[in-house]
């Protein structure tokens, strides 16, 4: 038949009883597989795109902490390996300064910039996570009056603020060692910071109340205790790991890097993997 009507369109303009094929429409094309660096300005982001990533992409934006850089927060987390498997793309941003402007408009005017810079991205299947000032950033982000990511991971700085009240419920799932010599878990003023923070299991039963969630569930694996609220607004979930022990790392971390930092940051689990787990939580989140 379309031979049929590729003649009539040729010989005779047109044949009655017909109709035009719809055009096929190319694939979008994310860049060659790896990790590149695109540049915005004055500022860059790191991109990794895995070999059979899907079309259009979701994407987990992961922040750095504070005096860290993109480039570290990927070898930290695992993110580009996991994506291999998950066929997800990997965005991570440079802060200026090694520090995220947790208040100001520039930063989340750079992470707009940022999305709006990658190609065949899935907006509905966005994710922020981040570590200690990127945790941070990241709460930021969830506490916006309008939602751009479908949900958010933290490891080491959580927070709950005034401002979240007016945001809409928000999808969580966040990592706290209790011997943090960085972030105080129990709350306290961060190492080189002059602002106080919260207890953590404050902060994360006040964002269980604003997602208003009816239930919770608490269970227990060696050295990690998860608190589960669930029956949430919108269905967002918050789910909590407490390390016993941990310090201010990224549970599940590579080996050499938890002994690389273990005497100035403290101990790493490997109980559970905080990037896998978060990759598991988030694929239950879209925002369509």
């Amino acid at each position: 038949m379309r031979i049929v009507l590729l003649a009539c369109g040729l010989l005779l303009a047109g044949c009655a009883g017909g109709s035009p094929a719809t055009p096929s429409v190319a694939p979008c094309d994310p860049g060659p597989p790896g990790t590149r660096q695109v540049t915005l300005g004055q500022r860059s982001f790191l991109l990794h795109v895995p070999r059979d990533v899907r079309n259009p992409a979701p994407a987990v934006v992961t922040l750095h902490g504070r005096g860290s850089n993109a480039q570290e927060q990927l070898l930290l987390t695992n993110f580009e390996q996991l994506s291999e498997e998950g066929r997800f793309l990997v965005i991570a941003p440079n802060a200026i300064g090694g520090r995220w402007d947790l208040t100001g408009p520039k930063d989340f005017a750079f992470i707009d910039a940022v999305l709006a810079a990658v190609p065949c991205l899935d907006r509905s299947r966005v994710y922020a996570s981040g570590m200690s000032m990127g945790s941070a950033m990241t709460f930021a982000l969830a506490c916006a009056p309008q939602r751009q990511f479908a949900a958010f991971g933290g490891v080491a700085l959580t927070g709950y603020r005034p401002v979240c009240n007016s945001a809409p419920p928000a999808p969580i799932i966040y990592f706290h060692g209790t011997a943090d010599p960085i972030v105080p878990f129990r709350g306290g003023v961060p190492q080189g910071e002059t602002v106080t923070v919260q207890p953590v299991p404050r902060a994360m039963r006040q964002w269980a109340a604003h997602n208003q969630c009816t239930q919770d569930a608490v269970a227990r694996d060696q050295d990690v205790t998860q608190r589960e609220w669930t029956s949430c607004a919108d269905n967002a979930d918050v789910d909590y790991y407490r390390v016993r022990g941990g310090g201010h790392t990224w549970p599940g971390a590579q080996p050499f890097i938890a002994d690389a930092i273990e005497q100035a940051l403290g101990k790493t689990t490997q109980t559970v993997d905080a990037s896998r787990l978060m990759w598991q939580f988030f694929e239950g989140y879209s925002l369509d």
